[in-house]
């Protein structure tokens, strides 16, 4: 009968902790070791093996250490315990070299490391988990969308549909939107809801953010909208009774979201909506006047007078989106905020008898004039979400079976078609691509890459949404 080969003393991990510190190489170029918490205090060592607070380690002297120590390549116990309290004091001496801002290093000469680490990247020590997920784990499938910072991808894990957001750094960063993109990533890690796009997993490489997320293969409204010039009032109550659900969540945590429009408004497989793109939500605060970031055509007058907004901004876009939905046209229109902005302060907008399409309520007229009220105290939903609810009409409106998903929606999308424009997306790609390579360069400073540092999360939690694969061709 074979006996099970020992490990050898060379291959020990203990010994592979000597041998790491007794490279006799040294050079810039550092490795990072991980230690237990072994306080200096638990060893007695020299003032000389401390050249200075925060210092990385002396090798020449840990070594000289070591040879002191005399330790053998022996099994026996003896050596076993000088063995362990060589090993307590060169962690020790890692510890000491802690600084309060990054990892413990310890320095390597060696031409091989200087090569290797001649482009290192900076990236938050989460990314470095051997755990942390990559793109490599992800099938791209195709581009399903563009953004200001990059592609939309469907993409496949483990059987299951996501849509990928590919994000540019140097895009984020010459754009200015790194706090943006960061503080998109913060919202979504704390909010999971059937009305919003979740997120799953969130990391980074060299050059890219990624975000992974509920897949919808019913495209946005904007392509609807686009295609159909108006909808329906049964069709608009059932969007804007979904999007009210969504906002309702996002404002019972005390988010706003600053940029409601048919762009982030995404249809599933069965018809339900779901809102998008966190980007410049904030959470409420009574101070936040220089918060002006939005869309021109759906911001409230109050955000585009840089005056303190509430949660009635989303429902004054809600309002744009109903008047759009019913009239095939917004209320403001211009070529700039300038334009929009005075528009806005000349006169208000009023959707007159004459307007409104053939069957459509009184009741839907006067639900969409409230909404678009200048004055923010005037504006439907001012006082509470429930002023919404409350509105003749949505009398009698089934809110619980359209939270559980009960309801079969007025418009589905056509599961065979892509519901997005191809075109739009090259004609997008390629202005991207040429910022891009403008802008690589930013890239290879270390304090860009450290502007991401904690963008890495990944969700403990099953998907709350689950796409229906085999309606798809």
């Amino acid at each position: 009968m074979k006996q099970t080969p020992k490990m050898s003393q060379a291959s020990s991990p203990n010994n592979k902790l000597i041998n790491t510190l007794l490279l006799k190489s040294k050079s810039p170029s550092q490795y990072t070791i991980q230690s237990p918490a072994v306080s200096p205090t638990q060893v007695s060592l020299p003032k000389a093996f401390y050249p200075h607070k925060n210092s990385s380690i002396d090798l020449t002297k840990l070594a000289t250490l070591m040879k002191q120590q005399k330790v053998k390549q022996s099994s026996s116990e003896g050596s076993k315990d000088s063995m362990t309290q060589l090993i307590a004091k060169a962690r020790a001496i890692a510890m000491s070299a802690k600084t309060p801002s990054g990892p413990i290093h310890i320095r390597n000469d060696s031409a091989q490391v200087r090569k290797v680490n001649k482009e290192s990247e900076v990236i938050s020590p989460k990314a470095t988990d051997a755990k942390q997920i990559n793109k490599a784990a992800f099938t791209f499938e195709y581009v399903i969308g563009i953004g200001g910072f990059g592609k939309v991808w469907r993409v496949k894990r483990t059987g299951q549909q996501f849509a990928m957001k590919e994000m540019s750094k140097a895009l984020v960063i010459t754009k200015k939107s790194v706090n943006s993109v960061m503080n998109e990533r913060m919202l979504l890690s704390q909010l999971k809801h059937t009305f919003l796009i979740n997120m799953y997993y969130a990391f980074q490489d060299r050059e890219n953010l990624y975000l992974v997320m509920d897949y919808m293969c019913g495209g946005d409204l904007r392509f609807h909208i686009g295609r159909m010039r108006r909808f329906n009032e049964e069709q608009t109550k059932f969007f804007v009774a979904s999007i009210f659900i969504g906002l309702e969540y996002l404002h019972i945590n005390n988010i706003i979201h600053r940029d409601i429009k048919p762009e982030n408004l995404v249809l599933d497989e069965k018809g339900f909506v779901h809102i998008t793109d966190l980007g410049i939500a904030r959470v409420m605060k009574q101070e936040n006047s220089s918060d002006t970031s939005g869309t021109p055509g759906y911001m409230a007058p109050e955000v585009m007078c840089r005056q303190n907004h509430t949660f009635a901004v989303d429902y004054y876009a809600l309002g744009v989106i109903a008047y759009e939905f019913m009239l095939g046209r917004r209320p403001y229109v211009g070529r700039s905020r300038q334009e929009i902005r005075d528009q806005i302060l000349a006169r208000q907008v009023q959707i007159k008898a004459s307007e409104v399409p053939p069957n459509w309520s009184v009741e839907a007229v006067d639900f969409v004039n409230r909404l678009l009220q200048r004055k923010p105290a005037s504006r439907l939903g001012f006082n509470g979400g429930h002023e919404i609810k409350l509105h003749p009409w949505f009398k009698n409106f089934p809110w619980s079976k359209l939270q559980n998903r009960e309801l079969k929606a007025p418009f589905v999308p056509n599961p065979s078609d892509d519901n997005f424009d191809q075109r739009q997306i090259v004609i997008e790609d390629e202005e991207n691509a040429e910022l891009i390579a403008q802008n690589i360069q930013l890239l290879r400073d270390p304090n860009a890459q450290q502007q991401f540092a904690g963008y890495e999360y990944q969700s403990n939690n099953e998907k709350i949404f689950v796409f229906d694969q085999s309606k798809q061709s």
